[in-house]
């Protein structure tokens, strides 16, 4: 008869299919013993080899490298770390954001941690980090990127060049020391040198207001941040902006409009930086190590995650292709890259031009200023000079009026203020602003005219003056106009006026005489000696426009 699998057979029988049953409960107890020892062997096998990664990863000393990125690529940075993690899990990679001039802080502070790896968010970074003693070496020319345009209110229009913005009035710039997209809209004009026909000092011209402008809003402590958010349908600025930053701004506020000069828009891109390779006394096991890093940070990047990543962040990639549907600029003109230097020498411009100024206007009134040049005279010169001046200048500047010649004054003495030294935007009660005063006293200059040359006592007046209204805050200056040396032979003399002005020059309170002649007429033997006593200069002016020019120099060469 046959059994199924249910129906126990004799002990000691052969089962079906000539398999012998063991005899007895002993055998069970060995088949069950022998079960229970392959499943502890296997289940120690098991937890062995999955405790392996959790054994070395407790096992291994994590060594640090520390990074620092700009804050719009600070969560593509994240993933990339994330993914290096996974196969370097003893690699700490700490992380912070912060723009170039948060880095360049940090180099002033011996005591300051530097980042090893640096993902800077400007071009500037290479001449900050160079001029603070370090420099660093590009693992990747471009991880992401973003063009630069600009933005303002729905009736923004595309300007015709990134120089005629500049000159424009309408241009509302963050500190290009901080913000990429300033610092390219300062460069942008070099860029497009061959397509506008400007030279660098025409451009460094248009600068003046724009840089002064900034230096009054740093000085009196408001934001030197343009906000995109603050934009209406009535704002008539332009501000600086990258493709991603106008992009992500939009979607709160739907007044926004992104437009790019005809010329073209500059690129704004994001290179990997070893910090460490490029500095002698640091390079070490962790200066390899960083490297390390660096290089597996930028293969993420160029990995399918990575390329889709970036393109969820509305950044272009190193290719610079565009965005999904044209968004944002499209395929704008990319305008070429300025060299090196004049990256460094433009971002060093505008640190000494966005100093305010303080400047005594000092005119000569005598009556050689009546002579005709051209079809005007050297006055009428001096005053639309002066008129040009004043509109570069912000509202916030300080600016007062003298007029001199022989016995011009009180007491015989040559000169007599017009117009006190002030802010332009200070109270004068019924005539309105010391700016309204300012430009009434100008005007009527033209018609003050008689009398010698004095130009000695009053030189040394102004400047005795221009030392007790000294600020610290301001580029403190007596600017002269004048058409030639004194012709007042009761005035000091020459060498009499140079000694007491280098006696009475306080380094501590600096404070320089700028002379403008209106003249080919005028001394400049006797001209160069008074403003050289100050540390100041003298200039020649043929052309009202020319005093922008003049200004940015002196300015420059303090």
């Amino acid at each position: 008869m046959s059994l199924d699998d249910s129906t126990p057979a004799p002990e000691g029988a052969d089962t079906p299919g000539g398999r012998h049953r063991p005899a007895g409960p002993g055998g069970r107890t060995l088949l069950l013993g022998g079960l229970a020892l392959l499943l502890v062997v296997g289940a120690a096998g098991f937890f062995a080899l999955s405790g392996d990664k959790d054994a070395e990863a407790s096992a291994c000393v994590s060594e640090k490298v520390t990074l620092t990125t700009a804050p719009v690529m600070e969560d593509l940075v994240k993933q990339a770390v994330k993914s290096v993690n996974a196969d370097e899990p003893c690699i700490d990679v700490v992380v912070s954001a912060g723009t170039v001039k948060d880095v360049v802080a940090l180099l002033a502070d011996p005591n300051a941690e530097l980042p090893e790896i640096w993902i800077p968010d400007s071009p500037t970074w290479k001449g900050q980090l160079t001029s603070a003693g370090w420099t660093g070496t590009p693992v990747a020319e471009v991880l992401a990127q973003t063009p630069v345009g600009l933005v303002g209110g729905p009736a923004a229009k595309a300007p015709a060049s990134w120089a005629a913005v500049l000159d424009g009035g309408a241009l509302d710039m963050s500190d290009p020391s901080a913000q990429g997209a300033s610092a390219l809209a300062l460069l942008a004009p070099y860029a497009e040198m061959k397509a506008t026909g400007e030279t660098a000092q025409t451009i460094e011209e248009k600068t003046v207001p724009v840089a002064q402008t900034f230096g009054e809003r740093a000085v009196e402590g408001a934001s030197t941040e343009a906000d995109l958010s603050t934009i209406t349908a009535s704002s008539t600025q332009l501000v600086p902006a990258t493709e991603q930053a106008y992009l992500a701004a939009r979607r709160s506020n739907d007044q926004l409009t992104l437009v790019a000069p005809r010329t073209g828009v500059p690129m704004l891109q994001y290179p990997l930086v070893d910090v460490n390779r490029g500095n002698l006394d640091v390079m070490s096991s962790g200066g390899d190590l960083s490297a390390r890093v660096a290089r597996a940070i930028g293969r993420w990047f160029t990995s399918g995650a990575g390329v889709d990543a970036i393109a969820a962040a509305e950044l272009r990639g190193p290719d610079g292709a565009t965005l999904p549907n044209g968004i944002g600029l499209g395929d704008s003109r990319v305008l070429p890259k300025v060299a090196q230097q004049t990256t460094d020498d433009t971002l060093r411009q505008w640190r000494v031009l966005s100093v305010p100024s303080s400047i005594l206007a000092v005119v000569d009134l005598s009556g050689s200023m009546k002579t005709a040049i051209g079809d005007t005279t050297r006055i009428q010169l001096a005053v639309q000079a002066s008129q040009v001046a004043l509109d570069a200048f912000p509202a916030q500047a300080r600016i007062g009026i003298w007029g001199f010649s022989k016995n011009r004054g009180e007491n015989g003495v040559s000169y007599q203020e017009y117009a006190t030294l002030d802010r332009l935007d200070a109270s004068a009660g019924a005539d309105g602003t010391h700016g309204d005063v300012v430009r009434k006293e100008a005007d009527a200059l033209v018609g003050r005219v008689r009398g010698a040359t004095g130009l000695m006592d009053t030189t040394l007046a102004a400047y005795k003056y221009a030392q007790e209204k000294w600020d610290p805050a301001w580029f403190n200056s007596v600017v002269i106009f004048t058409d030639g040396a004194s012709d007042d032979s009761s005035s000091l003399s020459l060498e009499s006026l140079v000694n007491q002005l280098k006696s009475v020059r306080d380094p501590a309170k600096p404070v320089k005489v700028i002379i403008i002649g209106i003249s080919q007429d005028s001394d400049t033997g006797e001209l160069d000696q008074i403003a050289a006593a100050t540390g100041g200069q003298n200039y020649l002016v043929n052309n009202p426009n020319e005093i922008l020019g003049v200004l940015a120099q002196a300015l420059l060469n303090r």
